[in-house]
């Protein structure tokens, strides 16, 4: 029991309690270390989305208001009186005249094109003539093809960006003769600069293998800073997906291969094309991915210090703890003695010697205790055995009395010799425990001096004694005080046919039965006997069969005892009990 006790002791160990309390501290401030991390991912990735997306807000607008300003100028260019006398009067001119007004328009395209650097060159296609100007060549043929693509273009959609041959031309025709579903004398085009537009587009995609798209909306052109044909293919199913939808600016990932993307996207209406720039996801959240990375080796790093550091604290207080509680145990099991004191000079040295002390004191007072105690029992039990001397004496006295009185010489010899016996069997050993054999042989002894006082109408039966219980030791006069109560309470009024059997059994368990058919005890008679017999509080007269009990619970313990119920035959049934197994030594 001791044994299961310390092992449920043993199974609630501290470390497991020191592990989780530093757990419970260490564990809030990393899930919030985590959240603040992740929240300051979350900002930095917000603050990046919106970067890219204003560059391309912003790239996007710069356009729309180059274009808006190419437009304007081809407006103004469109009512400049050069080009109207060149386009209207040109064969009435004189060759200095003529002369000098493509050199004033060369003049005005020139400054037209210097205006933006999106401006390759500017242009007049004059259909009447069949000629054409531009800032860079005075006098060329008419450009025919890109004529017939601006005109297909302007009737399905208007004025809009076309390709020729890898030329972006931006045209303008005079209103008034689209107005008057007039075949147009000019077409003003302004070529945009191809490799001036890729610079841009490249300067706010910066990271490396980043770059940016501009797409016709019909896909007729694209201009790309990057020449991965997967990831141009990936941009243009994308921008067909998304069409003019979405607000501007707007930013999301795009997965192309094995490659994640930031991606910015916004539409034109002005010039109708879209924009797309991106960005590998690791190139723009690279540091923010080691240092996620880096959190979670110090959060396995604080875990590991810490499960080393509760073995340490484990080792410091719970080992010498053990021990010290180990020692308890034996103590509580019996043995008193020290145990070895800890190395250190700490707290647990001054607990272990104070343990040590205690049970060296507590082996010093048991010890006085138990010696004080076995004096006082052997003092009870003499005292006990001297009252059953003189009550047996009175007794046998009285009947010798009467035996003389009745002269009856025969009887008073043998009565006076059984009597001799009997007293020399006394007072032969002043030992207070006797073999049962001869407790049995003198309790037979006094049932022939009861016989000859009831003239031998008592029958006694004795049950043979088994061979392995002659030599336990018992008190001595435990029988004859039951065998005597028996003829006393029993058989004084029997008159005929009086019975008392005396049986013996047991092991570590002695039982001795007397029992009787005398008359026996009423039912009221007989609970006050059993709770006499059942109380631990000695009587004030103790005598009979209370003697024989406090006798036995004195010597054997409180399992031991007197027990009395009715007999088979109506008389009393008195059975001793002695314990042996917990019978002390008393000296």
């Amino acid at each position: 029991m001791q044994r299961k006790t310390f092992e449920g002791f043993r199974s609630r160990s501290i470390y497991p309690k020191i592990l989780i309390v530093f757990l419970l501290v260490i564990t809030p401030l990393c899930v919030l270390s985590l959240i603040i991390n992740a929240k300051g991912e979350a900002a930095v990735k917000q603050e990046i989305d919106n970067s890219i997306g204003s560059k391309t807000t912003y790239f996007v607008d710069s356009l729309e208001t180059e274009a808006n300003r190419m437009y304007e100028h081809q407006q103004g260019f469109n009512l400049d009186k050069d080009l109207q006398r060149l386009v209207y009067v040109d064969s009435t001119l004189g060759r200095f005249e003529w002369g000098e007004t493509i050199k004033r328009l060369q003049e005005k395209m020139e400054i037209i094109k210097t205006s933006s650097k999106y401006i390759e060159s500017v242009s007049v296609q004059m259909l009447t003539i069949g000629k054409a100007i531009s800032n860079k060549d005075p006098y060329y043929s008419l450009d025919r093809e890109a004529v017939d693509a601006f005109m297909n273009q302007y009737r399905e959609k208007g004025t809009s960006i076309i390709n020729v041959k890898g030329r972006l031309l931006l045209g303008y025709v005079n209103p008034v003769a689209i107005l008057a579903q007039k075949k147009p004398e000019y077409i003003i085009f302004i070529q945009l600069s191809v490799p001036e537009l890729r610079k841009a587009m490249a300067q706010f995609a910066n990271y490396p293998h980043s770059g940016a798209v501009l797409i016709d909306a019909e896909r007729k052109w694209t201009i790309a800073t990057d020449t991965d044909k997967e990831v141009l293919a990936a941009m243009n199913r994308f921008a067909d997906e998304r069409g003019d939808a979405g607000p501007p600016g707007e930013t999301r990932t795009l997965k192309v291969g094995s490659t994640t993307y930031l991606m910015s996207y916004q539409y034109s209406s002005v010039i109708d094309t879209k924009l797309l720039v991106y960005i590998p996801e690791r190139e723009v959240l690279g540091d923010l991915d080691s240092y996620r990375i880096w959190f979670w080796v110090l959060a396995l790093l604080s875990m590991l210090i810490i499960a080393v550091f509760s073995t340490w604290i484990y080792r410091l207080i719970h080992k010498p703890l053990n021990k010290l509680v180990f020692s308890f145990r034996k103590v509580e099991d019996g043995y008193l003695e020290p145990t070895v004191l800890p190395k250190g000079q700490d707290e647990f040295r001054y607990l272990f010697e104070g343990f040590n002390s205690m049970v060296v004191k507590l082996k010093e007072l048991i010890h006085k205790l138990y010696e004080q105690e076995i004096r006082v029992k052997n003092s009870e039990l003499k005292q006990l055995q001297s009252q059953i001397n003189p009550h047996f004496l009175y007794n046998t006295y009285f009947i010798l009395h009467r035996l003389a009185k009745m002269d009856d010489i025969d009887n008073v010899i043998l009565f006076s010799q059984y009597l001799g016996e009997y007293f020399q069997f006394i007072t032969r050993s002043g030992a207070s425990e006797i073999p049962l054999e001869q407790e049995i042989k003198h309790a037979r002894l006094y049932v022939e001096i009861q016989q000859i006082r009831f003239s031998n109408r008592i029958d006694i039966e004795f049950d043979p004694l088994p061979d392995s219980l002659r030599e336990v030791p018992v008190p001595k006069l435990i029988v004859q005080p039951i065998i005597e109560n028996a003829y006393k309470y029993g058989m004084e009024r029997k008159r005929e046919d009086g019975l008392i059997t005396v049986k013996i059994t047991g092991g570590d368990i002695l039982r001795i039965v007397v029992e009787d058919n005398g008359p026996g005890m009423d039912d009221e008679s007989l609970l006050q006997l059993q709770a006499s017999l059942r109380s631990s509080h000695p009587e004030k007269e103790m005598t009979g069969i209370l003697n024989v009990k406090r006798r036995l619970q004195l010597q054997f313990g409180k399992t031991s005892g007197i027990f009395v119920s009715k007999g088979k035959d109506g008389g009393l049934k008195v059975e001793l009990v002695i314990d042996r197994r917990l019978s002390p030594e008393i000296e």
